[in-house]
């Protein structure tokens, strides 16, 4: 049987009760049929709100879709500060903060910024992963957070350009009004608890957030940076990755990678 037939069905059983009842019904029962993943690691049991397919299969995901990002975690010290920018719904924040991290989330998304809290809630992670829902860039400015996709757990999104992870332009389906921060202006301002690490995970603007966070690079106090970089545009990722090792930090894209996307992995020197 469908799941289509049996969301037929059940409309049918609650406009039984009449237009107004059944909306209040079907929205109860939508509410608190929202599944739980339920994934357990060596550093306990991680719970995902799962609105939808693709938040679900990020959850199942969580250990195996990134190894090199999960045992980047694992060697990180209880305490450190992590800084995920562009967290999504907040597999690797979650799975940092119960390590025994410190964790700030950044995330332009609407609807994956709803998750990532709701996941912050349900797993009572509050006082160890703080939540914001803004674009980092190479300046501050005013402008939209263009969207390709808006379902739950969606990413291929870009802000301030119509850029695609691949480096090609996109026609956006949802323009969401965003304000941006470079890094470095960021931390100056507001002063927050300076990472120890920071894993950047956006699409087509990696080279503006790199730019607008050289002072961040090169301070010692700062161990280590993941960032993802398309292999189709090697150039880009050459000069992504001299413009890294300028501020003291070494490494490179991760060996035995297949496929478009790669992590690159960089370590002070």
């Amino acid at each position: 049987m469908s799941v289509n037939f049996l969301i037929k069905i059940l409309n049918i059983i609650f406009r039984l009760f009449g237009s107004k009842k059944a909306v209040v019904i079907a929205s109860t029962v939508a509410e608190k049929m929202i599944p739980i993943v339920d994934i357990n690691t060596e550093y306990g049991e991680i719970n995902f709100y799962s609105l939808g397919g693709i938040p679900a299969w990020r959850a199942h995901t969580l250990l195996t879709k990134e190894p090199e990002t999960i045992d980047w975690i694992n060697k990180m010290n209880n305490n450190d500060v992590f800084w995920d920018i562009g967290a999504n719904v907040g597999v690797y924040s979650l799975y940092a903060a119960k390590k025994g991290l410190l964790v700030n989330s950044f995330e332009p998304s609407s609807a994956n910024y709803f998750l990532l809290n709701k996941n912050i809630e349900i797993n009572h992670l509050s006082k160890s992963i703080s939540a914001f829902c803004f674009a980092f860039n190479d300046k501050v400015l005013l402008n939209s957070f263009n969207m390709s996709n808006t379902e739950f757990g969606s990413a291929h999104s870009t802000f301030s350009e119509n850029i695609d992870q691949y480096g090609n332009n996109f026609t956006p389906i949802f323009k969401q009004g965003m304000i941006g921060f470079d890094i470095d202006g960021f931390i100056n301002q507001f002063s927050p608890k300076f990472p120890n690490h920071i894993k950047i995970d956006v699409d087509g603007i990696e080279d503006k957030i790199i730019n607008g966070a050289k002072k961040t690079l090169n301070d010692k106090r700062l161990k280590s940076l993941l960032v993802e970089l398309d292999l189709t545009r090697p150039e880009y990722c050459k000069e992504m990755i001299e413009s890294i090792e300028k501020c003291g930090l070494i490494g490179g894209v991760c060996k035995g990678y297949e496929g478009e996307m790669s992590n690159a992995i960089f370590y002070r020197s």
